[in-house]
């Protein structure tokens, strides 16, 4: 784990982009460790990565019988890999409804 007193990018007085935070939630990354433009940089990239390629292979190998709720369902599951990659890229109030709204919406389509 790296340590937030040593990074010298994530110094107080250091500008980043997306302050201030007007998420209600900050994860446990350090934040701006990396880029002064993105907040969480191994949360967003993770989120981008997982969620939405699981979504697009869902929907491009995923889904044989080419039933609509399965289609549905992969697509919501991409949104949520863009949202909260987002999310975590900003931390801004905007883009963390678009992380848990697809989600609130994957869990109603499933359902």
């Amino acid at each position: 784990f790296i340590n937030e007193s040593s990074s010298s990018i994530s110094s107080s007085t250091a500008i980043h982009y997306w302050e201030p935070h007007t998420s209600s939630i900050d994860f446990c990354e350090t934040n701006y460790i990396v880029s002064n433009y993105i907040v969480e940089v191994h949360n967003a990239f993770s989120s981008l990565w997982v969620f939405s390629l699981l979504g697009f292979i869902g929907i491009a190998y995923g889904n044989p019988t080419k039933e609509r709720m399965f289609t549905i369902v992969y697509g919501i599951l991409f949104f949520i890999g863009i949202g909260s990659a987002a999310l975590h890229a900003t931390l801004h109030w905007i883009f963390q409804s678009s992380d848990e709204l697809p989600m609130i919406y994957l869990v109603i389509s499933v359902v």
